[in-house]
């Protein structure tokens, strides 16, 4: 697990395209870290032109990387209901992910009269700890109800 995510480090979305092998979980992986790097080019490139005009300008483009990703994962976790090895990766991944977005954002408005508190209510927190415990505390409850049924197997064959 840790060195398949390792091997993701090194991956971009081009060089997975089309490789059957792949699944969602890893494709969503990739894209958080090729988020993570379009992000920082962003603050180191761009934000210092567009900082004439905008005077938060990497905090706006980390609220809407933020919430691109958002609605991906969104979208990924609709799909289950149950805790699994590849989904605790990916949440894992977008919680490192938000962590940078929101720092981007709290340092780039730090100035502002509100405190950057404005742009931090428009990204929609992923809530990544929390869908990890309730995805968690499901896939525990379905193995009581295995382990439940075979306990009731046994009693009845005694």
């Amino acid at each position: 697990s840790l060195l398949k995510s390792q091997i993701l480090e090194h991956k971009t979305l081009d060089s997975i395209a089309g490789d059957a092998e792949i699944g969602t979980a890893e494709i969503l992986i990739v894209l958080a870290k090729e988020t993570e790097d379009l992000a920082k080019k962003e603050k180191e490139n761009f934000s210092p032109v567009l900082k004439k005009w905008h005077p938060v300008c990497a905090g706006v483009a980390a609220a809407s990387l933020h919430n691109c990703y958002g609605v991906v994962l969104k979208q990924y976790l609709n799909n289950f209901s149950e805790l699994t090895k590849d989904t605790a990766m990916v949440l894992q991944t977008a919680g490192k992910l938000e962590r940078l977005l929101v720092q981007m954002a709290v340092e780039d408005s730090a100035d502002c009269e509100d405190g950057g508190k404005g742009i931090i209510r428009e990204m929609i927190p992923y809530e990544s700890e929390s869908t990890m415990m309730s995805l968690f505390k499901s896939w525990i409850d379905g193995r009581m109800s295995v382990i439940g049924e075979h306990v009731c197997k046994a009693k009845d064959t005694e």
